[in-house]
């Protein structure tokens, strides 16, 4: 009798934790919703790009493999991309700002290119380059045309001065490029103090982009010197700093006052034929060929040669029509960024307009606080620079570029 009620008992309870999971599935389904998906909302910036998937599909598709390989980016353009009238053109101009935000995204690969014209720059602007008594940099006059050669469209020749030239850096390789010429000479490299080798700028040609490399470094910040021999002139292009395999890497190819056919030149195009392609390659220009009244076709023409040359490369490519300027700038700017846009209709490329997100109006533009009110006043007030954004104009471009390519 005992068995029985045992077995009873337990089928009873059996039933009863049946009923009651039963009454609690019920309950569910009825009285609990489930929880709602969650949709990410895209960027308000995107509105700003055009043609961007499309056109940079094979960089698109190398971002989703930053953990495995590096992904590099040239942006080539005059004073904006260079970020003048920034505080700070190393991390405020919208290069810095798109860097820093793809680096944190993605993996940070190192500075990239460090242009030796970092150091023609007033100390304002945070330079890592320092060029000695005696030095200059051919091809930071103010003129679009007649490039000089070089990496970045630009070198630095010690003219047979013994003063230095010194890069603080960080990383931990560095590739030092410099120029050969006919009458060039020897100078002493070091790094942190030590002596790490020598480099020769004699050629029996002109020739640029010469390359030596340093690795093995730790990865904080150094210091490089060169010393020439006085006897002869030696002629240095930039460096590339570079902390890690993978990533991304950014270059930035910028000189105040270019247009598109500055960069057009054989000797450019020989420079940069010298290390691999890029990934992307971003062009800015204009602002300096619509301040020259030079015809809208001719330019479209020199955008026409840049692209197809990246192109063929196997670089995707996209253009960035700048903020409108005041009328005593130029009143043509929207036949020019018009003319983009018929570049990326006919050759694939992508567009991220500024001019539209700087609506279309410089006034409108200065009120929001987008342009800076002078030379070297970053407050973001509206003011008396009528071409370039300040701190918050330069951001703002910053996060609509990174926005339209993460």
């Amino acid at each position: 009798m005992r068995g029985k009620l045992l077995i009873i008992s337990a089928v009873a309870v059996s039933c009863a934790v049946f009923f009651a999971s039963s009454l609690r599935k019920n309950n569910l389904s009825k009285n609990v919703e489930p929880p709602p998906e969650t949709i990410e909302e895209p960027s308000p910036y995107k509105k700003y790009g055009y043609n961007i998937d499309e056109a940079l599909s094979k960089y698109k598709n190398a971002l989703k493999n930053t953990n495995t390989q590096k992904v590099k980016i040239y942006c080539i353009g005059e004073s904006n991309t260079r970020g003048e009238y920034s505080s700070d053109e190393v991390n405020k101009s919208w290069v810095g700002i798109m860097k820093s935000s793809l680096q944190n995204k993605y993996g940070n690969a190192g500075e990239g290119f460090i242009s030796v014209y970092e150091g023609a720059l007033p100390s304002g602007t945070n330079p890592r380059w320092t060029l000695g008594e005696g030095w200059s940099v051919s091809g930071a006059k103010n003129t679009i045309v007649s490039n000089v050669g070089g990496f970045g469209g630009c070198f630095a020749t010690s003219a047979k001065n013994a003063s230095p030239a010194t890069l603080v850096f960080t990383g931990t390789d560095l590739d030092l490029l410099y120029s050969k010429v006919t009458d060039g000479g020897t100078a002493t490299v070091t790094i942190d103090g030590a002596e790490v080798g020598t480099i020769n700028c004699l050629g029996e040609t002109t020739s640029f982009s010469h390359r030596v490399s340093y690795s093995g470094l730790s990865n904080t910040k150094h210091t490089l010197i060169i010393t020439p021999n006085a006897t002869a002139s030696i002629y240095i292009e930039g460096a590339i700093a570079l902390s890690s395999t993978t990533g991304i890497q950014v270059d930035k190819i910028a000189i105040s006052s270019k247009g598109a056919s500055y960069f057009n030149a054989l000797s450019q195009k020989k420079s940069w034929d010298t290390l691999a392609e890029p990934n992307l390659v971003l062009l800015s220009f204009g602002l300096n060929e619509a301040a020259n009244d030079v015809p809208v076709e001719d330019f479209k023409a020199n955008m026409i040669d840049l692209v197809t040359y990246w192109q063929e490369r196997g670089s995707n490519v996209c253009l960035i029509p700048n903020q409108k300027p005041a009328d005593t700038w130029t009143t043509n700017w929207a036949a020019y960024v018009a003319s983009m846009y018929e570049i990326a209709d006919t050759y694939n490329t992508g567009i991220i307009d500024i001019y539209k997100a700087y609506f279309e109006d410089y006034t409108e533009a200065q009120k929001q606080g987008l342009f800076g009110m002078g030379a070297n006043d970053y407050s973001g007030g509206s003011g008396t620079n009528t071409g370039h954004p300040s701190d918050k104009g330069y951001k703002y471009i910053g996060e609509v570029v990174y926005n339209n390519i993460q």
